[in-house]
Parts: C-alpha cells; sequence; structure tokens
C-alpha cells in the first residue's frame, strides 16, 4: 500500500511537472511549499518559487491570490478566480484547500483566449439585438437554431416559440424551395451571399414583406448552418407605391382640364395611398373669401372662412408665417410630438413639417423645390393618436388628411408636399389655359365689335339725317352679342329730353314708360341725384359717360332699376354725344350680363359716341351752309375776362375782328383791325385767365394802327358758335362786352345756344333776331375749298388774313409760317399747293363756260 501510493505520488509528481496547467502548494503561512515549472512560466517568476511567500510571486497577482486562499482555508471550499496580470493575461486560479492539513493546493490556467472570445460572443450578441434587422441561423434542416430580438418583433413571436421550429411556420414553401436552391448555388463559396424578396407571416397571421440575406456557414467540428439577416421592406414598398401614385398622379395632373378636376385627382391619389385617411380639398372662393370644400374621401364638408381652423392654416401656410422650426427640433421623437397634445387642446398650434433632403427619389439637391407647403396641427389632447396635414396650395385652396392611427401616419410629409407641389403646377397650368382661352375670347369679341364699329362709322358717313345717323347706330349695335337694347336720343333741338330717335332690341315700352309724355315728372325727380337717377339723364347732365355695372345695386333707391330688372337689363351704358362741348343727345345700351360694359366692350362703345357726335357736327355744318333758310342773331356777350378784351383795353378802342384761323391743340390766330397806340399791347399778353390766354400780337401792316395777329390758346366766340353750325357775320370786342352777329340754319335752338353761351362767359343777351335767306349771306366756294387739305387751306387762309398777299406786303412768308408753327419752306409748299389748286378751279370754270 504504501508502495503504491509512493508510486501514485511519482506519478502525480511527474504529471504535474510536464503539465502546462500551474500547480502549487502553500502551507499556513502562504509560504510555497511544492511548485511545478508551469507556475513560473504562467506567473513570470525567475526560478523556483518554492520558498517564496504567495505575494511575492507576482505584485499584480499577489494580493487577490492571497485573498483567494484565505477565503478558501476559512470557507473549507473550494474557491475560482481569474485575475488580469499587468501584462493582459488573465489567469485562472482553482483554490483547493487542504482537508488533511493546513496548507492550500493551487492550480493556474493561462484563460486569455477563451476570456477573448467570451467577450466577444457577448459583444457580437449585444449588437444582434440592437440590430434593427433581424439576424437567424437554420440548420440544415431548416430549423431555427437562433434568433435576435429584432425577429421577435417583426414577427410577434417569443423566442422559445421560434427556436427549435420549423422555418415554414414564417414562410412559404416556395420561399425555402427558393432558398434551398440558391444555397446548393453557394455551396463550396463562402464568399457569396444570397438575397430573396418575399414576406412572412407574423403571429397576427398578417404577410410582412421582407428581404433576406443569407449565407451557408460551416463550423470547425463540421457542422452545417445558415446564418441569415432580415429587413422589412414594407416603408420602402410603400414609398415605391407612393412614387408609382404620384408618377400617375403627375400626369393625371397635367392632363386636368379645370381646377375641379386637380381636386379630385389629389383627393383619389392620397385615398388610394393612405385608404385609412380622411381627405378633404377645399378651393378658395376669391369672390366670398371662403374655402369651398371640392372633393372629398368621404362624408359632407362645410365651407370654412376666417376664424376657423382651416382658415388659419390656409392663411399660415399661403402666406409663409408658419412657426419657425428650431435646428433642435429635428431630433426630436413622436414622443415630444405628443406631448404637444398635453397642452390645453382649446388652442390650436400649427407648426411646419420638416421634410427630408437626402438624396433620394422624393429629396436631394437635384429635386424640384415644392411650391405647396405643408402644415400640421398639434394633436388634440383628449385623442392623441390622431394626426393632420394641411397641404396648402397657394392661393388656390389646401387638402387635409387626418389620421384616426398614429402609426399610419409616418413619413408622410415629404409625398404630401410632392403631391402638393404637383397639384399647384397643375392649377397653374388650369390657370394659364383660362387665361389664354379668356384672352382669345376676348380678343375674338373685340374684333367682332371692331367691325361692327367699323360698319357703324361707314353708316355714319353716308347718313343724311340725325334719324338716319340714330337709326344706323342702332341697328348695327343691336347685333353684339351681349347688346339686349340700344336707343339713341336727342337733346339740342328740343332742349329737354333726351327725346328718343331711334331704338333697336326688345324694349317691352321701357322707353315709352320712361320718356313718354307721362314721364315727366317722374323724370324731373332722378335728374338731381347724380349717384343714382336714369343713367341717360346723368349722362346728358353731366356730358359724360355712365356705366351701371349692376342694375340691381339701388334697386330701392332708384324707380329706373326695377323696371329695367323686369326687362331683363343686368348693365347699361350711357354716352353723352358731346362735341365741343355741345350735347347732341345720348346713346343708351343695354346688356342682359352684368359688368358688360366695365372693359373694353364699354371703351368702345365710349368711342363710337365720340364718333356719333361727330357725324352730327358733320351734318348740322352741312345742313347749316346749305339751308336756303336762315336765323340772324345778334348777341351782347360779358367779354371781360377774354384775351380779345384785354388787347381792346389796352389799344383804348375796339376791335374789328376779320377772321379767325384755327391752328389745332386749341389755339387760334385772330385778325383784327383797332385804332390806338400798338406800344401799350404788349402788357395785355400772356395773362393767364379763365376764358383763354393770348401768348402774342403783332401788327401786320407794319404802321402805328391798323391791321394785328393775335395768338390765343383756349375757344374762341367763333369757334363756339361754329359748334352750332353758325357762321360769324361781324364781331366787335370792346373792354367790357362781346358784339357779335351770326346767321344759323332755322333749325337750331336759339334757347339752347343763349344758355350755352351764358354759362360760358357769365351773361349772353340777345338783341335782335331777324330771318333771312341764303342770298343774303356770302360764302366762299365749297367745290373750290373742298379741293384743298387742312393744312392747305389754313395756309391760304392766314397768309390772306396776314395781309402776305397785299402790296406792299404786311407780312412776310417768315412771319406766316412762324405764325402757323411751321418752317418757312413747308409754308411755301403748302401756299403754292393751295395757290395751284385754286387757279386749276377758277381756269377750268373759264374754260368750260367758253
Amino acid at each position: 500500500m504504501d508502495l503504491t501510493n509512493a508510486t501514485h505520488r511519482v506519478a502525480v509528481g511527474q504529471f504535474l511537472a510536464e503539465a502546462e496547467v500551474g500547480f502549487l502548494y502553500a502551507d499556513s503561512s502562504h509560504v510555497i511549499v511544492d511548485a511545478n515549472e508551469a507556475v513560473a512560466e504562467l506567473l513570470g517568476t525567475s526560478g523556483d518559487p518554492t520558498g517564496r511567500n504567495v505575494q511575492a510571486i507576482d505584485p499584480s497577482v499577489d494580493s487577490e491570490l492571497r485573498n483567494a486562499i484565505e477565503d478558501a482555508v476559512q470557507s473549507g471550499r473550494f474557491t475560482e478566480k481569474e485575475i488580469a496580470a499587468d501584462d493582459g493575461t488573465i489567469l485562472r486560479f482553482h483554490v483547493v484547500p487542504d482537508q488533511g492539513g493546513d496548507g492550500t493546493g493551487v492550480l493556474v490556467r493561462n484563460v486569455t483566449k477563451p476570456f477573448e472570445m467570451r467577450h466577444n460572443l457577448r459583444r457580437s450578441n449585444r449588437i444582434l439585438e440592437t440590430l434593427e434587422d433581424g439576424v437567424y441561423t437554420l440548420d440544415e434542416a431548416f430549423v431555427i437554431t437562433s434568433v435576435n430580438d429584432a425577429v421577435t418583433e417583426m414577427t410577434g413571436y417569443d423566442r422559445d416559440a421560434l427556436v427549435g421550429s420549423h422555418a415554414s411556420m414564417l414562410a412559404g414553401s416556395e420561399t425555402l424551395e427558393k432558398a434551398e436552391e440558391i444555397l446548393a448555388m453557394l455551396r463550396g463559396d463562402s464568399d457569396d451571399i444570397g438575397m430573396i424578396e418575399s414576406s412572412i407571416t407574423t403571429v397576427d397571421g398578417e404577410s410582412l414583406p421582407i428581404e433576406t440575406h443569407f449565407s451557408p456557414v460551416e463550423f470547425d467540428n463540421g457542422r452545417r448552418e445558415r446564418v441569415g439577416v432580415v429587413r422589412d421592406i414594407s416603408d420602402r414598398e410603400r414609398n415605391e407605391r407612393i412614387l408609382r401614385e404620384l408618377n400617375r398622379s403627375a400626369r393625371r395632373l397635367l392632363r386636368a382640364d379645370d381646377a375641379e378636376s386637380v381636386f379630385e385627382t389629389v383627393v383619389d391619389v392620397t385615398s388610394t395611398v393612405w385608404p385609412e385617411a380622411t381627405v378633404v380639398a377645399y378651393s378658395f372662393d376669391r369672390t366670398e373669401s371662403k374655402l369651398v370644400p371640392t372633393a372629398a374621401s368621404a362624408g359632407d364638408h362645410d365651407a370654412c372662412g376666417p376664424g376657423t381652423l382651416v382658415w388659419k392654416a390656409f392663411t399660415t401656410g399661403e402666406d409663409g408665417a408658419e412657426m419657425a422650426i428650431d435646428p433642435a427640433r429635428k431630433a426630436e421623437t413622436e414622443t415630444a410630438r405628443k406631448a404637444e397634445a398635453e397642452t390645453d387642446s382649446s388652442t390650436e398650434s400649427f407648426r411646419a413639417v420638416d421634410t427630408p433632403e437626402e438624396n433620394g427619389p422624393l429629396g436631394g439637391e437635384d429635386a424640384v423645390s415644392p411650391t405647396g407647403r405643408v402644415i400640421e396641427r398639434s394633436s388634440d389632447a383628449s385623442d392623441p393618436d390622431r394626426r393632420t396635414l394641411y397641404a396648402t396650395l397657394d392661393g388656390y385652396g389646401l387638402f387635409r388628411i387626418e389620421f384616426d392611427d398614429d402609426e399610419h401616419a409616418e413619413n408622410i410629409e415629404e409625398p404630401v408636399e410632392l403631391l402638393a407641389a404637383n397639384a399647384v403646377a397643375a392649377l397653374d397650368g388650369v390657370e394659364r389655359e383660362n387665361k389664354l382661352a379668356r384672352n382669345r375670347e376676348r380678343l375674338e369679341r373685340l374684333d367682332d365689335l371692331n367691325t361692327l364699329l367699323r360698319r357703324i362709322n361707314g353708316e355714319l358717313v353716308a347718313a343724311e339725317t340725325l334719324e338716319s345717323i340714330a337709326t344706323a347706330v342702332c341697328d348695327t349695335l343691336i347685333d353684339a352679342d351681349p347688346v339686349e337694347f340700344v336707343w339713341i336720343g336727342e337733346t339740342y333741338r328740343t332742349g329737354a329730353g333726351p327725346t328718343p330717335v331711334a331704338r333697336a332690341g326688345d324694349s317691352d315700352g321701357y322707353l315709352d314708360e320712361r320718356y313718354g309724355e307721362n314721364a315727366g315728372d317722374e323724370r324731373s325727380d332722378e335728374r338731381s341725384d347724380e349717384a343714382g337717377g336714369d343713367p341717360a339723364i346723368r349722362a346728358t347732365e353731366t356730358k359724360d359717360t355712365v356705366r351701371i355695372s349692376d342694375v340691381s345695386d339701388g334697386l330701392r333707391r332708384d324707380q329706373w332699376r326695377e323696371r329695367a330688372l323686369a326687362r331683363g337689363y343686368r348693365s347699361v351704358v350711357s354716352v353723352a354725344l358731346t362735341y365741343d362741348d355741345l350735347c347732341y343727345g345720348v346713346l343708351s345700351v343695354y346688356a342682359d350680363q352684368r359688368s358688360v360694359f366695365d372693359g373694353e366692350f364699354g371703351d368702345l362703345i365710349a368711342e363710337l359716341g365720340d364718333n356719333v357726335a361727330n357725324a352730327i357736327n358733320s351734318l348740322e355744318t352741312r345742313r347749316s351752309l346749305q339751308s336756303d333758310s336762315l336765323v340772324e342773331l345778334e348777341l351782347r356777350l360779358d367779354g371781360a375776362d377774354t384775351p380779345l378784351s384785354r388787347i381792346a383795353s389796352a389799344l383804348g378802342e375796339p376791335l374789328h375782328v376779320e377772321g379767325t384761323v384755327p391752328q389745332g391743340d386749341g389755339r387760334s390766330l385772330v385778325y383784327f383791325t383797332a385804332d390806338g397806340d400798338r406800344s401799350t399791347v404788349a402788357e395785355s399778353v400772356g395773362t393767364a385767365e379763365s376764358v383763354g390766354v393770348a401768348t402774342s400780337v403783332r401788327t401786320v401792316d407794319g404802321g402805328p394802327d391798323g391791321r394785328f395777329e393775335a395768338s390765343v390758346t383756349g375757344e374762341t366766340v367763333a369757334d363756339r358758335l361754329a359748334t352750332y353750325g353758325g357762321v360769324v357775320d361781324r364781331w366787335v370786342v370792346d373792354p367790357e362786352r362781346i358784339a357779335v352777329t351770326v346767321t344759323f340754319p332755322r333749325s337750331v335752338d336759339v334757347r339752347q345756344i343763349v344758355e350755352h353761351l351764358e354759362a360760358q362767359y357769365g351773361h349772353a343777351e340777345l338783341r335782335s333776331r331777324r330771318d333771312r335767306t341764303e342770298g343774303d349771306r356770302f360764302e366762299p366756294s365749297q367745290p373750290v375749298l373742298a379741293e384743298l387739305t387742312g393744312r392747305q387751306r389754313e395756309a391760304i387762309e392766314t397768309a390772306y388774313l396776314g395781309g402776305y398777299f397785299d402790296w406792299p406786303r404786311g407780312s412776310t412768308g417768315e412771319e406766316v409760317a412762324t405764325a402757323m408753327g411751321i418752317t418757312q419752306p413747308t409754308f411755301n409748299r403748302h401756299l403754292r399747293t393751295a395757290e395751284r389748286k385754286l387757279l386749276e378751279t377758277v381756269l377750268d370754270e373759264r374754260d368750260s363756260d367758253a
């Protein structure tokens, strides 16, 4: 037995001496009694450690080793401890107390590599558990051997339910067969990785689209498994679906013919992408200043005006005054966003939605900057899961998207903004097309109206009487599309009125009721009201154009409006037919629509009124010259403020006017004779008065007394009387008054002429009235003068009255040219042309008589 024990001790000693595991035995004083060579190598001691105290072995481990030995001795139990040396080596000590004695045995192992392996494994496990992508392993039979937390979150299964189950629990047979085929192709090449896009079934039975990257793995012991990484691609597929819908919607929007189609497309696309959302599109009604619901995914919705939440979102987004986003807000979590809802729910707040700027299909530096704005209302405290977005469409309106489930309302801001931008572009296009269409219609209408006016102007040239002029205008103008009724009334021959002369269209007795024999009292009641009153009467009184955009305005105030509305008239324009401050009558046009005459059409009617007045004036002038029955009036006017009266005052003598030559631009040359000192005439030149100014006065015959030429601005008496067809026979001006004798056609309204002169000169007295015949008045030969142009006639009359043909000459050619405001060569050309025409006429008549 002793021999046997000795043999065992020898064998153990030999084993310990040759083993890689270190062994030492310390007594109760912690002195090493025995140790093998491995201890010295593991602890880094030099020489044999026997006889040394434990704490003298390695300062980096001695204290902990001594503590471990003491713990083992005191407890009488096995103790294990891992200690890191200064050089980074990890040593594991197994301390065993000697049950039969006071010593302690210690085994020492170098566990640095296993320790690092465990550390790396734990770190890998932590990394795997923090990944958003799922990681799994399968054996060769497709049995799940491990999964990370992301897989359990995706599927909803517990880890215990998944590990040990077949992969068909999640994936379909087709997916597994396809994976087997790919794995067969990958065997032998550990660098290749397979990829499958498929779907897995969650614990709720829903299908989750995934993308799986996997590869076979072979371990050192020959065991084979498959490791894979699973990624949830539902967001990507949703974004791709959104992009497809946005692309399709962009084409639909570009083809939209009207704004309503754009709003309907926006609602259709939004409902398709987010079927769980409630979508309402509002268009902005500028007339009513309201947002009107134009399209909606479901339900009826009310119009929203100022003060409503939708209106606030519209004005905030449109004006760009939404809340500024602090850069720190970009890092806010959804929890922070929901925390806003805990504030008072009665106070609605808005914030601009921060859209991503990464490069990609929905953003990036190359992306087109959208013009729509997306703002978000803070969640309601009573329903924190509800989320509402408002996408404003510039000034066209906005659309609202409301989600009841906040989980479905993530990552929607950017596509909503892009959809809004596309909608704004489409609405801009519709607006441009509508504007072009309106412009085309306007140009076509103006072209038709201009053609109509040319027809009327042609009729005016050929008309011989006032009635024919009025009839031509009414019969032609009634052909204009918006015109329902048109009539012309005269005032200058009756002194009252207006009295209808011609009419066209459906009046249904309107004129008889308004301007018949029994309508006088009613008309007089409305004459004084310039703001209201009958437009025809107002036009003749103000000698201006009166436009009524809407007959229904002021219906209770003006009786004529009720009668006009009863006949379907909605807008009216009345144009005074005036020529040089003389009102011949009125042209009134009625339409069956509002605001017809507010623009170009009304301007054309006003222009037509001027043409009609010119035609009437020409007609009256011709009738005056051709009339065999004349009336001669001797008038006395107050002339203290006239330029000629001031000249007479300066000379101290009356002026006898021989003739006038109109120069255009409100200027005339007046030629007169007077006695007196011409040096005093300069005092009367250039003084501004109410009636006119004499800008220059010069003598014509070169003597101290005789004829004078005065350049006068403003209308002269002769000009005003010529407007009524009058021809001045005698005209004398003294410092206080003007005496003038003039002949008119017998049909002229003498009272109206006197009233007109009183309005201009303050006082007009009719001294006498005599009837005359054509033979009593000399008029220049009309056929001769008809051959001359206006400038040629002006040149020859100015030269004649200015003494150019006298001998000696009263004026030189240069002086006459200066008076006319032209150069002398131009004057000479006009004068010689006029002389040649006059001589040709006279000589041709002589030859004909011969």
